[in-house]
């Protein structure tokens, strides 16, 4: 049976199926490693790779800009992991995110059903020539923002539920239920700034093209989100243009009148405002924000939006994979994307969760069984899912022989992540060409020292694997910067870069580096032996910090000291924090 590795090595070997630059080609495979370590352990810090490598593969940031759409992740995750102590149901949406987008490539490199709804939709030269070549990177492109995004509203949604839970615990003093509970909402003073992209380019050059091609823009405003999430909904779905626009005009309103709050809507909105702002800014076609983003925004909104107004209100049916395949895909893998989120809530603390889950996907259906770490499921939980699949999605015309959704008991222990904190990324190419310093300054110590080297002297005659270690080491450097008071940042950013470490820093950036090290042998198997053997995986230096010889310490200072040379060979610099 294929594991969802194999599944993610089938979808990159679709993606490279087409011709790409060899820059394309690295950048896509770097995607596909961070997503493979990322199945190896399922923890915040390699949700954050996957995160970082996808967004700088395709200019998801202004290069040398503070205000990256990954920060909005970061921010995501501390919010909801400290402000849920008061919420009784508030589960993990970071790691969770990753999850989705890795079960939405998984069901489409094995299911050709989806793949041909999404073609038929989405890939048209002549009515998409701004696409990628590659209709599985355009799918690629669409699907990370829609999955990748589609919960960056959250805390909305928790501020309304903190109020909630708190005022119900304020006026419990009486224990008198017969007066219902206290419902909160929002109201917003300028909703306007919010709804709004900034014009950037005159109005009329940016929204020219779209506007012409279609009859219904004469009814919206095109830089504005909610108008443009109506259109999409309208075009997509069939629904009238005056109803849907009606129901999203007024939506924060109705919002309020039933105290609730749709953090889709809100995610959606923020995702059109921060992308229509950026490709303004770059040399990219307004049709690329028009077409691609707005589908995978209006994907984002119908994630919930879909059930809570388009059928209760509207009357829609159970959607259909080819009248909207990105939002079709983001609400099955949503709803069906449950293990490994780490409970926050008062109750999804104690309450029994699925930590892993075992899948098979195929031409013709979609099997998952959930693994609880201690305690069992309630048997509702499977009728529920089966239930709601049914109502909100057209399951068969992708799986023709349906779903299968079973729940079994395991005895493992939950997996923490720690927390990343907030700061500037540098752009993937500077990432690559940093991970080649590394190499070459490898090399060339090895050289100079007369020791034996065992792995390519060239980092482009490297193997995939051994590429993105050099990557993801890369990519660490500012991680351990940051815990002892420094940057890395681009060379145009501020601040007033550092000529070199102060010889307290270089020791603990030292033992941080021995300790990365070491984890990473234990992951692949080695074992500690006072004699070194690569060949069984012994390695003598497998100890803590404190029991490392003088030699093997001054070779991890020694990196650290090369720091700051390595980043201004990449074009960055390190500053104070």
């Amino acid at each position: 049976m294929k594991t969802l590795h194999n599944y993610v090595q089938d979808f990159f070997t679709l993606l490279n199926s087409a011709k790409k630059t060899e820059a394309e080609q690295r950048f896509t495979n770097a995607i596909k490693m961070a997503l493979l370590t990322f199945l190896d352990d399922e923890t915040k810090e390699n949700a954050a790779t996957v995160y970082d490598i996808f967004f700088s593969t395709y200019r998801i940031v202004l290069e040398g800009s503070k205000s990256t759409f990954i920060d909005l992740l970061d921010v995501l995750s501390a919010y909801e992991e400290r402000a849920a102590t008061l919420i009784d149901k508030q589960r993990d949406h970071y790691v969770h995110s990753v999850n989705v987008f890795i079960l939405g490539l998984c069901i489409y490199s094995q299911n050709s059903r989806y793949r041909a709804a999404f073609k038929k939709t989405n890939i048209d030269k002549k009515k998409f020539p701004e696409n990628y070549p590659n209709e599985h990177e355009e799918f690629l492109f669409r699907w990370g923002i829609a999955a990748l995004f589609h919960d960056v509203g959250y805390p909305i949604e928790i501020i309304g539920k903190q109020i909630e839970s708190f005022l119900e615990f304020a006026t419990n003093a009486d224990h008198d239920d017969s007066k219902g509970k206290i419902k909160a909402h929002l109201e917003f003073q300028n909703f306007r700034r919010l709804n709004s992209v900034a014009e950037v380019t005159p109005k009329k050059v940016f929204i020219k093209d779209f506007y012409q091609q279609n009859e219904s823009s004469v009814y919206v405003d095109l830089l504005q989100p909610i108008d443009l999430l109506a259109q999409k909904i309208h075009l997509s779905l069939g629904i009238p243009m005056d109803s849907i626009k009606d129901k999203l005009d007024t939506f924060v309103v109705d919002m309020a009148k039933l105290g609730f709050i749709d953090h889709g809507f809100y995610s959606a909105i923020i995702v059109l405002k921060w992308y229509g702002y950026l490709i303004q800014k770059t040399s990219m076609n307004p049709m690329r924000f028009y077409n691609a983003i707005v589908d995978s925004a209006s994907a984002i909104l119908l994630h919930n939006y879909y059930r809570n107004v388009c059928q209760k209100a509207l009357e829609c049916g159970a959607m259909e994979p080819q009248s909207h395949p990105i939002a079709y895909l983001l609400m099955f893998c949503d709803e069906m994307q449950d293990w490994n989120r780490v409970g926050y809530g008062r109750i999804d603390k104690t309450r029994t969760q699925a930590v892993s889950a075992k899948i098979n996907i195929d031409e013709k259906s979609f099997g998952i069984t959930y693994l609880a770490g201690k305690g069992t499921f309630s048997k509702k939980f499977i009728q529920d899912k089966n239930e709601l699949f049914n109502q909100l999605l057209n399951i068969k015309a992708i799986f023709s022989d349906g779903l299968k959704i079973e729940c079994d008991t395991l005895e493992i222990i939950f997996k923490e992540a720690r927390e990343d904190k907030l700061v500037p990324r540098p752009i993937l190419e500077n990432m690559e060409i940093l991970a080649k310093a590394i190499h070459n300054d490898y090399i060339a110590e090895r050289k100079k020292k007369k020791q034996p080297i065992k792995v390519a002297e060239k980092f482009e005659d490297l193997d995939e694997s051994a590429r993105y270690s050099n990557l993801r080491q890369a990519m660490n450097i500012g991680k351990k910067l940051q815990k002892i008071g420094y940057m890395l940042v681009d060379k145009d950013a501020e601040g007033l870069a550092i000529s070199k470490l102060d010889e307290d820093d270089v020791d603990a950036y030292a033992i941080m580096e021995h300790d990365d090290w070491m984890q990473g042998k234990l992951r692949d198997g080695w074992t500690y032996d006072p004699v070194r053997d690569d060949a069984t995986k012994k390695h003598n230096c497998l100890v803590p910090w404190d029991e490392l010889s003088g030699d093997y310490q001054d070779y991890d200072r020694d990196t650290a000291r090369n720091v700051v040379k390595l980043a201004e060979m990449a074009g960055m610099k390190v500053v104070k924090a």
